[in-house]
């Protein structure tokens, strides 16, 4: 009976720092912010954008398309050629509203998270509006120019918090 308090107190005091140090350890196993990049099969991106668009892959051309993912959320860019019906039924489809491309737009929505890729650059489409909006708990936005067929689309979708 001398020694159980003593040792009562050694293992309380052992169990408090294990439990505190154990998400730092845990962290170097399996960080949280762990980010990927990857660069999308253009076969894969064109059978989504042509779901998305409502028409056929043979329709959509001239892909490109990346994807990073991290625990906070996804991000996908596309850049496609397609014709401007299927344009409109995206539009309609997640109810996009149209605005003023501003260049505060332009760098808040298409261009503050960008992939390290040369294809990306919706502002050389030179457009004067775009189209932004929210669908199923994701961001989207779409620059779009009829007269060439070449749209720039960015979707994000972001990671619900888990309830305890």
């Amino acid at each position: 009976m001398k020694y159980f308090f003593p040792a009562l107190m050694v293992f309380v005091i052992l169990a408090g720092v294990s439990l505190t140090l154990t998400p730092y350890i845990a962290e170097q196993f399996f960080p949280a912010s762990k980010t990927t990049l990857r660069v999308a099969d253009p076969e894969r991106a064109k059978q989504a954008l042509a779901d998305w668009f409502g028409t056929t892959p043979a329709n959509v051309t001239d892909v490109q398309a990346s994807n990073q993912s991290a625990a906070q959320g996804s991000t996908s860019w596309f850049m496609f050629g397609t014709e401007r019906t299927g344009v409109e039924y995206f539009i309609r489809q997640n109810n996009l509203k149209q605005q003023n491309l501003s260049p505060e737009i332009l760098q808040n929505t298409f261009m503050t998270q960008q992939p390290p890729a040369p294809w990306w650059q919706p502002a050389a489409l030179e457009r004067e509006t775009c189209f932004i909006g929210s669908a199923e708990g994701r961001e989207i936005g779409l620059i779009y120019h009829a007269e060439l067929k070449k749209g720039f689309l960015i979707v994000r979708t972001h990671q619900k918090p888990a309830k305890f």
